[in-house]
């Protein structure tokens, strides 16, 4: 008997998950979360906890007990988040669908990368997190939720390249993301 008590905690435990304590990153208070990568408010300064706080406080624990392990790298957001964009050829795809002339391939992983960190805060970048962010090894998984902010932001970052239609295709192409719908440019006389 005292066994199936047993059982049933861990059940209702596993199926309500662990609970997180997230720091305030503006006021230092303590928010606990029963799921990660939910926006929260903070109760004390009613700032916004965002997905981006969220993963770098998680990435920071889970590096803790890790830390002394020599094939390691500690990760940290922008680390992450260039990982899961690049992952599988993207990364490459982009570049050279978008080519940029006076942005090497390095230069333009880091400023795509900011992009997309952005674009998590924002919205338009989904960063879904794993049902347990501190297992050994968690699998995030970065979605573009809007491709026309996305192909806006990348057309920004590099004004030099002509942003005709085959180069947004393309670069939708290269994203797995579908197209932006692009209105029709009149001229002007």
């Amino acid at each position: 008997m005292a066994g199936s008590n047993k059982e049933e905690r861990v059940t209702r435990n596993a199926k309500r998950g662990t609970q997180i304590d997230f720091s305030c990153p503006h006021c230092g208070v303590i928010i606990s979360d029963a799921r990660a990568g939910e926006t929260r408010n903070c109760p004390a300064c009613r700032q916004t906890l965002g997905k981006v706080a969220q993963l770098d406080q998680l990435l920071a624990r889970w590096w803790e007990p890790r830390r002394w392990r020599a094939d390691l790298v500690k990760p940290n957001v922008p680390y992450l988040v260039e990982r899961l964009w690049t992952a599988n050829g993207q990364g490459e795809r982009l570049y050279a669908g978008v080519g940029p002339k006076y942005t090497n391939y390095d230069i333009f992983r880091n400023m795509v990368t900011r992009l997309m960190i952005r674009g998590i805060d924002e919205g338009w970048a989904e960063l879904t997190f794993p049902q347990d962010p501190l297992a050994e090894d968690p699998q995030y998984v970065l979605t573009i939720v809007d491709s026309e902010r996305f192909a806006e932001g990348v057309e920004k970052l590099f004004p030099e390249v002509d942003w005709d239609e085959p180069v947004s295709a393309s670069v939708a192409e290269a994203m797995n993301v579908e197209p932006p719908k692009r209105a029709k440019k009149t001229k002007k006389k």
